[in-house]
């Protein structure tokens, strides 16, 4: 939870919604009932939740959580000027992309700066996979 309350306190993220929540309170003032939030604006808050997470935006912004998450995976990820390294979404490594006989390390940061360092050795491929298995099943 430390994370959710340093993005919403991050001085950045602060400046980034202070842009579109002036706009997003005009629509919301002005819609006819039930009427979508424009497409611009739609698009304003991906990039956002593309940046600092779809959990904080739609809290923040007091947007539908769901609508978000579905509309940032259905687009492409936002050219947004970021500051420090751009986040991979997904990597995949083939097995066989490495040689037989020499060992992976392979490193995960998240934005928090938790790390995990996974070292496998080349007879510990089949337990490599097996590790992102589980982690996989723990976070749906």
């Amino acid at each position: 939870m430390a994370a959710k309350t340093r993005t919403k306190s991050d001085p950045t993220f602060i400046t980034a919604v202070a842009r579109i929540e002036p706009a997003l309170s005009t629509w919301r003032q002005r819609r006819k009932h039930r009427e979508p939030i424009p497409e611009p604006l739609w698009q304003a808050i991906i990039g956002l939740a593309g940046r600092y997470g779809v959990s904080p935006v739609a809290q923040v912004l007091k947007v539908n959580y769901t609508a978000l998450k579905q509309r940032l995976v259905g687009t492409a990820p936002p050219a947004v000027a970021r500051s420090g390294p751009v986040a991979a979404q997904f990597v995949e490594v083939p097995m066989s992309s490495c040689p037989n006989g020499s060992p992976w390390v392979i490193e995960l940061e998240d934005r928090g700066g938790s790390k995990l360092t996974l070292r496998v050795g080349p007879n510990d491929r089949a337990s490599a996979v097996a590790l992102a298995q589980e982690l996989w099943r723990h976070r749906s």
